[in-house]
C-alpha cells in the first residue's frame, strides 16, 4: 500500500475555556506518548508499511473543534 496515510487524533474536550483551552491539556510526554502509541500500531500492521503516518491533536469546546499537528 503506497501514497495514503493513517491518521491517528489525540481529542481532547472541556465545555468552556475558564481553565484553559483543551488543546493546553496535551504536554510533550503526552505527545511522546500517542507517538510511540501510534508508531507501534504501525508497526503491527504490516500490510500498512506504505502509509505515511500523522498524528493530529484536536481540541473541542463547543461546537468548536481547532486541529493541530501534533
Amino acid at each position: 500500500m503506497s501514497g495514503g496515510r493513517i491518521l491517528v487524533v489525540e481529542v481532547k474536550e472541556k465545555s468552556g475555556v475558564a481553565f484553559g483551552h483543551p488543546l493546553e491539556m496535551i504536554d510533550e510526554e503526552k505527545a511522546r506518548r500517542v507517538h510511540t502509541a501510534a508508531a507501534g500500531w504501525l508497526a503491527a500492521h504490516p500490510e500498512l508499511a506504505g502509509l505515511d503516518l500523522v498524528v493530529e491533536a484536536a481540541g473541542v469546546c463547543g461546537t468548536r473543534v481547532e486541529r493541530v499537528p501534533m
